[in-house]
Protein backbone atom coordinates (compact mmCIF):
# COMPACT_ATOMS: atom_id res chain seq x y z
CA UNK A 1 0.00 0.00 0.00
CA UNK A 2 1.32 3.85 -0.77
CA UNK A 3 1.01 6.93 0.72
CA UNK A 4 -1.91 8.95 0.38
CA UNK A 5 -0.99 11.92 -1.51
CA UNK A 6 3.02 11.13 -1.44
CA UNK A 7 4.90 13.64 -3.06
CA UNK A 8 8.44 14.35 -2.94
CA UNK A 9 9.80 17.72 -2.56
CA UNK A 10 13.18 20.07 -3.59
CA UNK A 11 14.31 17.33 -5.96
CA UNK A 12 16.96 17.88 -8.41
CA UNK A 13 21.01 17.42 -8.23
CA UNK A 14 21.58 19.97 -4.72
CA UNK A 15 23.20 19.36 -1.60
CA UNK A 16 22.24 19.72 1.38
CA UNK A 17 24.47 20.78 4.50
CA UNK A 18 21.76 20.01 7.70
CA UNK A 19 20.90 22.89 9.59
CA UNK A 20 17.93 23.03 10.88
CA UNK A 21 15.81 25.75 12.30
CA UNK A 22 13.96 25.40 16.11
CA UNK A 23 10.88 23.73 15.29
CA UNK A 24 11.83 24.05 11.44
CA UNK A 25 14.48 22.69 9.14
CA UNK A 26 16.71 25.52 8.00
CA UNK A 27 18.94 24.05 5.07
CA UNK A 28 22.28 25.60 3.70
CA UNK A 29 22.03 24.65 -0.01
CA UNK A 30 25.34 23.62 -1.54
CA UNK A 31 26.89 21.93 -4.77
CA UNK A 32 28.53 18.68 -2.74
CA UNK A 33 29.80 17.77 0.74
CA UNK A 34 33.66 17.88 0.93
CA UNK A 35 36.22 16.42 3.05
CA UNK A 36 39.82 17.64 3.53
CA UNK A 37 41.38 15.79 0.63
CA UNK A 38 38.51 17.30 -1.80
CA UNK A 39 36.40 13.98 -1.73
CA UNK A 40 33.11 15.62 -2.60
CA UNK A 41 29.35 14.24 -2.62
CA UNK A 42 26.08 15.10 -4.00
CA UNK A 43 22.25 13.33 -3.25
CA UNK A 44 19.33 14.47 -4.26
CA UNK A 45 16.48 14.78 -3.37
CA UNK A 46 17.52 16.41 -0.16
CA UNK A 47 14.05 16.53 1.26
CA UNK A 48 10.64 14.36 1.31
CA UNK A 49 7.78 15.23 2.57
CA UNK A 50 4.60 13.04 3.09
CA UNK A 51 0.96 12.43 3.82
CA UNK A 52 0.34 9.03 5.59
CA UNK A 53 -2.19 6.94 7.21
CA UNK A 54 -1.80 4.36 9.90
CA UNK A 55 -0.81 1.16 8.46
CA UNK A 56 0.63 2.54 5.18
CA UNK A 57 3.64 1.66 3.55
CA UNK A 58 5.86 3.33 1.18
CA UNK A 59 9.83 2.76 -0.50
CA UNK A 60 11.92 4.99 -2.41
CA UNK A 61 15.62 6.02 -2.66
CA UNK A 62 18.02 8.19 -2.23
CA UNK A 63 20.74 8.71 -5.35
CA UNK A 64 24.06 9.18 -4.47
CA UNK A 65 26.37 11.23 -6.75
CA UNK A 66 30.06 10.71 -7.43
CA UNK A 67 32.05 13.47 -9.01
CA UNK A 68 35.42 12.42 -8.28
CA UNK A 69 37.97 10.57 -10.01
CA UNK A 70 38.25 7.36 -8.00
CA UNK A 71 35.29 4.68 -6.20
CA UNK A 72 33.54 6.35 -3.35
CA UNK A 73 32.43 3.62 -0.71
CA UNK A 74 29.40 5.12 1.22
CA UNK A 75 27.62 4.50 4.50
CA UNK A 76 24.13 5.85 4.79
CA UNK A 77 22.35 5.89 8.72
CA UNK A 78 18.85 6.59 9.67
CA UNK A 79 18.98 8.93 12.64
CA UNK A 80 16.17 10.80 14.43
CA UNK A 81 15.42 14.15 14.34
CA UNK A 82 14.33 17.06 16.53
CA UNK A 83 14.47 21.04 16.99
CA UNK A 84 17.56 22.47 19.24
CA UNK A 85 17.22 26.08 19.18
CA UNK A 86 15.10 29.28 17.69
CA UNK A 87 18.26 30.39 16.15
CA UNK A 88 17.59 27.58 12.47
CA UNK A 89 20.21 24.51 13.88
CA UNK A 90 18.47 21.41 15.12
CA UNK A 91 20.07 17.62 16.15
CA UNK A 92 20.34 14.06 15.09
CA UNK A 93 19.96 11.42 17.37
CA UNK A 94 20.66 7.73 17.07
CA UNK A 95 19.06 5.03 16.70
CA UNK A 96 19.85 3.85 20.30
CA UNK A 97 18.60 7.41 22.02
CA UNK A 98 14.82 6.89 20.65
CA UNK A 99 14.60 2.69 20.58
CA UNK A 100 11.99 2.84 23.12
CA UNK A 101 9.34 5.60 21.22
CA UNK A 102 6.93 4.21 18.96
CA UNK A 103 6.16 7.29 17.72
CA UNK A 104 9.67 7.84 16.48
CA UNK A 105 9.78 7.95 12.24
CA UNK A 106 13.42 7.07 12.73
CA UNK A 107 12.19 3.53 13.97
CA UNK A 108 9.99 2.85 11.17
CA UNK A 109 12.26 3.38 8.63
CA UNK A 110 14.75 0.07 7.27
CA UNK A 111 17.34 0.55 4.69
CA UNK A 112 17.24 -1.71 1.28
CA UNK A 113 21.69 -1.72 2.31
CA UNK A 114 23.23 0.61 4.33
CA UNK A 115 26.60 0.57 2.40
CA UNK A 116 27.71 1.28 -1.39
CA UNK A 117 30.13 1.67 -3.47
CA UNK A 118 29.66 4.26 -6.09
CA UNK A 119 31.82 4.54 -8.99
CA UNK A 120 34.08 7.60 -10.67
CA UNK A 121 31.54 10.06 -12.41
CA UNK A 122 28.66 7.68 -11.52
CA UNK A 123 25.90 7.56 -9.50
CA UNK A 124 24.19 4.79 -7.15
CA UNK A 125 20.72 4.52 -5.45
CA UNK A 126 20.49 4.09 -1.34
CA UNK A 127 16.87 2.10 -1.15
CA UNK A 128 14.92 2.63 2.06
CA UNK A 129 11.04 1.60 2.83
CA UNK A 130 8.70 3.16 5.37
CA UNK A 131 5.97 1.29 7.57
CA UNK A 132 3.63 3.61 9.80
CA UNK A 133 1.90 1.44 12.36
CA UNK A 134 -1.45 0.84 12.94
CA UNK A 135 -1.12 2.71 16.22
CA UNK A 136 0.85 5.40 14.94
CA UNK A 137 -0.26 8.99 16.76
CA UNK A 138 -1.57 11.37 14.04
CA UNK A 139 0.57 14.55 13.34
CA UNK A 140 3.96 15.00 11.81
CA UNK A 141 7.05 12.67 12.72
CA UNK A 142 10.47 13.62 11.75
CA UNK A 143 13.62 11.88 10.95
CA UNK A 144 16.72 11.69 8.09
CA UNK A 145 19.14 9.66 6.86
CA UNK A 146 22.76 10.94 6.56
CA UNK A 147 24.82 9.26 3.83
CA UNK A 148 28.55 9.92 4.27
CA UNK A 149 32.18 8.32 3.85
CA UNK A 150 32.56 7.13 7.91
CA UNK A 151 29.48 6.53 9.75
CA UNK A 152 28.65 8.61 12.31
CA UNK A 153 29.50 6.55 15.37
CA UNK A 154 32.92 6.71 13.82
CA UNK A 155 34.05 3.91 11.68
CA UNK A 156 34.97 4.47 7.84
CA UNK A 157 33.11 2.77 5.23
CA UNK A 158 33.81 -0.26 4.02
CA UNK A 159 37.02 -0.31 1.85
CA UNK A 160 37.30 3.63 2.06
CA UNK A 161 40.64 5.54 2.27
CA UNK A 162 38.87 8.98 3.44
CA UNK A 163 40.66 9.20 6.81
CA UNK A 164 37.60 12.42 7.87
CA UNK A 165 33.93 12.12 7.26
CA UNK A 166 32.11 13.87 5.19
CA UNK A 167 28.21 13.60 5.68
CA UNK A 168 25.03 14.67 4.07
CA UNK A 169 21.89 14.20 4.81
CA UNK A 170 17.81 13.71 3.11
CA UNK A 171 15.33 14.94 5.52
CA UNK A 172 12.10 13.16 5.67
CA UNK A 173 8.42 14.65 7.35
CA UNK A 174 5.45 12.49 7.57
CA UNK A 175 2.13 13.63 8.33
CA UNK A 176 -0.10 10.40 9.46
CA UNK A 177 -3.20 11.64 9.24
CA UNK A 178 -5.93 11.26 11.67
CA UNK A 179 -6.53 14.76 14.56
CA UNK A 180 -4.66 17.47 12.94
CA UNK A 181 -4.31 20.38 14.83
CA UNK A 182 -2.86 23.27 13.47
CA UNK A 183 -2.06 26.24 16.20
CA UNK A 184 0.12 28.97 16.93
CA UNK A 185 1.14 32.30 18.46
CA UNK A 186 3.88 34.74 18.19
CA UNK A 187 5.83 34.83 21.53
CA UNK A 188 7.66 37.69 20.85
CA UNK A 189 7.69 40.55 18.68
CA UNK A 190 10.19 43.42 19.45
CA UNK A 191 12.57 45.95 18.02
CA UNK A 192 16.40 45.99 19.39
CA UNK A 193 15.80 49.51 20.99
CA UNK A 194 12.61 51.55 21.91
CA UNK A 195 14.29 55.11 20.37
CA UNK A 196 15.72 55.69 17.24
CA UNK A 197 17.66 58.44 15.71
CA UNK A 198 17.12 57.05 12.29
CA UNK A 199 14.15 54.79 10.73
CA UNK A 200 16.84 51.52 11.05
CA UNK A 201 14.89 49.37 12.74
CA UNK A 202 15.62 45.51 13.82
CA UNK A 203 12.47 43.25 14.68
CA UNK A 204 12.49 39.88 16.10
CA UNK A 205 9.53 37.88 15.95
CA UNK A 206 9.33 34.18 17.86
CA UNK A 207 6.54 32.17 16.70
CA UNK A 208 5.60 29.16 18.52
CA UNK A 209 3.98 25.90 16.90
CA UNK A 210 1.54 24.69 19.89
CA UNK A 211 0.09 22.13 17.17
CA UNK A 212 1.05 18.75 16.42
CA UNK A 213 2.15 18.99 12.52
CA UNK A 214 4.48 21.08 11.05
CA UNK A 215 3.79 24.60 9.93
CA UNK A 216 4.98 27.25 7.90
CA UNK A 217 4.16 30.45 9.00
CA UNK A 218 4.23 33.47 6.06
CA UNK A 219 3.32 37.30 6.46
CA UNK A 220 4.51 40.52 6.97
CA UNK A 221 5.20 43.36 9.33
CA UNK A 222 3.28 46.67 8.40
CA UNK A 223 4.88 50.42 9.49
CA UNK A 224 3.04 53.55 10.39
CA UNK A 225 4.06 57.06 11.05
CA UNK A 226 2.70 58.80 13.92
CA UNK A 227 -0.06 60.36 11.52
CA UNK A 228 -1.12 57.06 10.64
CA UNK A 229 0.62 57.11 7.23
CA UNK A 230 2.04 53.73 6.05
CA UNK A 231 5.86 54.16 6.16
CA UNK A 232 7.09 50.69 4.46
CA UNK A 233 6.18 46.73 4.45
CA UNK A 234 8.78 43.98 5.77
CA UNK A 235 8.25 40.43 3.90
CA UNK A 236 8.45 37.70 7.07
CA UNK A 237 9.90 34.12 6.25
CA UNK A 238 8.73 34.99 2.21
CA UNK A 239 12.08 33.76 1.13
CA UNK A 240 12.96 30.79 3.15
CA UNK A 241 11.59 27.56 1.40
CA UNK A 242 12.19 25.11 4.53
CA UNK A 243 11.18 27.96 6.97
CA UNK A 244 9.29 25.23 9.02
CA UNK A 245 8.33 25.32 12.59
CA UNK A 246 8.04 21.82 13.80
CA UNK A 247 5.27 20.88 17.03
CA UNK A 248 6.42 22.18 20.14
CA UNK A 249 8.74 24.49 19.25
CA UNK A 250 9.10 27.88 18.19
CA UNK A 251 11.09 29.40 15.86
CA UNK A 252 13.09 33.17 15.20
CA UNK A 253 12.68 35.41 12.70
CA UNK A 254 14.46 38.59 12.49
CA UNK A 255 13.54 41.22 9.89
CA UNK A 256 15.27 45.03 9.05
CA UNK A 257 13.45 48.08 8.03
CA UNK A 258 15.07 51.64 7.06
CA UNK A 259 13.00 53.99 6.29
CA UNK A 260 12.80 56.84 3.93
CA UNK A 261 14.83 59.11 6.72
CA UNK A 262 12.31 62.67 6.35
CA UNK A 263 13.00 65.12 8.92
CA UNK A 264 9.24 65.02 9.11
CA UNK A 265 9.15 61.26 9.71
CA UNK A 266 9.26 61.72 13.90
CA UNK A 267 7.71 60.53 16.59
CA UNK A 268 5.77 57.68 17.71
CA UNK A 269 5.60 54.38 14.71
CA UNK A 270 3.06 51.41 15.05
CA UNK A 271 4.55 48.00 13.29
CA UNK A 272 1.88 45.44 12.72
CA UNK A 273 2.81 41.81 12.12
CA UNK A 274 0.60 39.53 10.52
CA UNK A 275 1.37 35.66 10.12
CA UNK A 276 -1.07 33.22 7.90
CA UNK A 277 -0.11 29.52 8.54
CA UNK A 278 -1.63 26.02 8.01
CA UNK A 279 -3.49 24.40 5.16
CA UNK A 280 -3.37 27.34 2.39
CA UNK A 281 -3.23 29.93 5.11
CA UNK A 282 -6.63 29.41 6.56
CA UNK A 283 -5.05 30.59 10.02
CA UNK A 284 -3.31 33.93 11.18
CA UNK A 285 -1.76 35.41 14.08
CA UNK A 286 -1.43 39.02 14.80
CA UNK A 287 0.67 41.50 17.25
CA UNK A 288 1.25 45.26 17.92
CA UNK A 289 4.02 47.12 18.88
CA UNK A 290 5.33 51.12 19.17
CA UNK A 291 8.98 52.69 18.84
CA UNK A 292 9.96 55.97 18.42
CA UNK A 293 12.15 57.87 15.63
CA UNK A 294 13.49 60.93 17.03
CA UNK A 295 16.32 62.43 14.91
CA UNK A 296 18.04 64.38 17.43
CA UNK A 297 21.39 64.72 15.17
CA UNK A 298 19.43 65.80 12.24
CA UNK A 299 17.70 68.39 14.55
CA UNK A 300 20.27 70.08 16.14
CA UNK A 301 22.07 70.15 12.83
CA UNK A 302 19.03 72.09 11.48
CA UNK A 303 18.57 73.82 14.51
CA UNK A 304 22.13 75.35 14.36
CA UNK A 305 21.54 76.53 10.77
CA UNK A 306 18.36 78.22 11.96
CA UNK A 307 19.92 80.13 14.27
CA UNK A 308 23.11 81.14 12.39
CA UNK A 309 20.48 82.74 9.52
CA UNK A 310 18.38 84.34 12.47
CA UNK A 311 21.60 86.27 13.96
CA UNK A 312 22.14 87.33 10.80
CA UNK A 313 19.66 88.70 9.56
CA UNK A 314 19.48 90.43 13.03
CA UNK A 315 22.71 91.51 12.45
CA UNK A 316 21.98 92.86 9.29
CA UNK A 317 18.97 94.67 10.27
CA UNK A 318 20.75 96.33 12.58
CA UNK A 319 23.27 98.01 10.52
CA UNK A 320 20.62 98.92 7.92
CA UNK A 321 18.64 100.81 10.51
CA UNK A 322 21.64 102.58 11.82
CA UNK A 323 22.71 103.50 8.44
CA UNK A 324 19.14 104.78 7.47
CA UNK A 325 19.24 106.91 10.52
CA UNK A 326 22.48 108.68 9.85
CA UNK A 327 21.12 109.24 5.96
CA UNK A 328 18.64 111.07 7.27
CA UNK A 329 20.08 112.86 10.05
CA UNK A 330 22.80 113.86 7.29
CA UNK A 331 20.21 115.34 5.18
CA UNK A 332 18.35 117.91 7.85
CA UNK A 333 22.16 119.13 9.10
CA UNK A 334 21.18 118.30 12.64
CA UNK A 335 24.72 117.58 13.96
CA UNK A 336 22.99 116.54 17.43
CA UNK A 337 20.73 117.03 19.57
CA UNK A 338 18.77 120.62 20.00
CA UNK A 339 18.65 121.98 23.75
CA UNK A 340 14.66 121.25 25.01
CA UNK A 341 12.49 123.97 24.32
CA UNK A 342 10.69 125.87 27.55
CA UNK A 343 6.72 126.91 26.98
CA UNK A 344 6.13 130.83 27.61
CA UNK A 345 5.15 131.05 31.46
CA UNK A 346 1.10 132.15 31.78
CA UNK A 347 1.28 136.07 33.35
CA UNK A 348 -0.89 136.36 36.26
CA UNK A 349 -3.20 139.19 36.76
CA UNK A 350 -2.46 141.39 39.17
CA UNK A 351 -4.61 143.40 41.93
CA UNK A 352 -4.88 146.89 43.33
CA UNK A 353 -4.58 147.22 46.90
CA UNK A 354 -8.67 147.77 47.01
CA UNK A 355 -8.90 144.31 46.41
CA UNK A 356 -10.13 144.96 42.62
CA UNK A 357 -8.64 143.36 39.75
CA UNK A 358 -7.98 144.78 36.30
CA UNK A 359 -8.24 142.75 33.74
CA UNK A 360 -7.77 145.25 30.65
CA UNK A 361 -4.19 145.93 32.40
CA UNK A 362 -1.63 143.10 30.96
Amino acid sequence: MTFANARRAAAGAVLILVALAAGAPCFLPRAAAQSADATSLTITPPFFTLNASPGDAWASSIRVVNTNAAPLPVVATVMGFAPSDQEGHGTFKNLSEIAGDPDALANWITLGSSTAVVPPGSAADVPFSINIPKDASPGGHYAGILIGTQSPEGSPASGSHIGISSFISALIFVTVSGDIKESGNIQEFSTDKGFYQRPDVNFNLVFANTGNVHVRPVGEIQIYNAFGKEEGTVPVNQEETFGYVLPSSSRKFSEEWQGPGNLWDIGRFTAIVTLAYGVDGTKSVSQTLTFWVLPLGMLAEDGVIALLVIGGFVILLRRYVKKMLEREMGRYGSSGPSAPHEPPRPQVPRSDPKGTVDLRKK
